[in-house]
């Protein structure tokens, strides 16, 4: 397999910045991956703090008060800053397609300077 399709394999299936990393690039690989965990820690938390505000308010009988569920999910959303979970999720976006396009790029060039000295070798006399 190419180094420029498995180093785009493992940006996109594994984590953002394990192409750059396979591939020797070590400071791009370590920050598309920081950015990129940071991202999802900040979705995971979130999410985390959204559904406790559901679970509490079904448990403070909000159901029973004629809210409905769609009533406290709409009301829930009010209260969980959903613009800071959706620019993460479009920071995170941007990095992990980035992280693919770089590491095959990379990965390109590692491959035709790999043909080169595979062609240099050669040595027809």
């Amino acid at each position: 397999m190419k180094n420029s399709l498995k180093a785009a394999l493992l940006s996109a299936l594994v984590l953002p910045g394990a192409g750059q990393i396979v591939l020797k690039r070590y400071l791009s690989g370590v920050l598309f991956a920081l950015v990129s965990i940071i991202a999802l820690s900040v979705i995971v938390a979130k999410i985390i703090k959204f559904s406790s505000l559901i679970v509490a308010k079904i448990n403070n009988g909000a159901l029973d008060q004629g809210g409905g569920l769609i009533g406290i999910l709409s009301n829930s959303m009010v209260e969980v800053n959903t613009g800071v979970m959706n620019t993460a999720f479009l920071i995170y976006l941007g990095v992990w397609i980035l992280s693919i396009l770089d590491a095959y790029r990379v990965g390109d060039l590692v491959d035709k300077k790999q043909d080169r000295q595979k062609a240099s070798s050669f040595n027809f006399s």
